[in-house]
């Protein structure tokens, strides 16, 4: 799910005072991993952000699920405070969108962009070292590149930057190929 509108605007909000945090106590290290890990066990278990952002569930309970949570992602301190803050101020449904903002914001202060890349096929380590290389020169930015394999696609690549999409899939041609065809008809 992406932020829109003042959605995007809270989530930039509580990004940057989550930096000012770890600027103040020297933490961007450990809080960015504490937020990658913790993303990830909410990606795995969408439920569990459902839970803690309902407000008919007893706020008790809400507290113990994400103090659970976060002992399982093994996040604690300032991450661990600033959920706590999120599931008081009724705000822990935008998390996804805080912990995207969260590194974009201390990725752009070192120059790195993250990138990822769909292909139909498994890259082999060559080949997203290629790709790193030639999105980095594109891009002007050291680049961090995820990949997932999406048969669909059938052939090619799809590669997302940011809110940006370059789609070079077989599929995307053909699906380009019928509307045109359409259109003449």
């Amino acid at each position: 799910m992406s932020a829109t509108g003042s959605n995007a605007a809270v989530a930039r909000r509580y990004a940057r005072a989550l930096v000012e945090l770890c600027d103040e106590r020297s933490e961007q290290g450990p809080a960015r991993a504490a937020v990658e890990r913790l993303a990830a066990v909410f990606e795995a278990v969408p439920e569990s952000v459902d839970h803690l952002a309902n407000p008919t569930v007893r706020g008790a309970d809400r507290r113990a699920l994400l103090d659970e949570l976060l002992k399982h992602a093994g996040v604690d301190g300032t991450v661990a405070n600033f959920c706590r803050l999120l599931l008081d101020k009724g705000r822990f449904r935008a998390f996804a969108e805080i912990s995207a903002a969260f590194v974009a914001l201390l990725d752009e202060r070192v120059g790195r962009i993250q990138a990822h890349v769909d292909s139909a096929v498994p890259l082999n380590d060559e080949v997203k070292q290629r790709l790193r290389a030639v999105l980095g020169k594109a891009l002007g930015r050291e680049v961090d590149l995820s990949t997932s394999v999406d048969a669909d696609l059938i052939g090619g690549l799809r590669v997302r930057v940011g809110n940006t999409i370059y789609d070079t899939s077989v599929r995307n041609h053909l699906e380009r190929l019928r509307a045109r065809l359409l259109a003449t008809v």
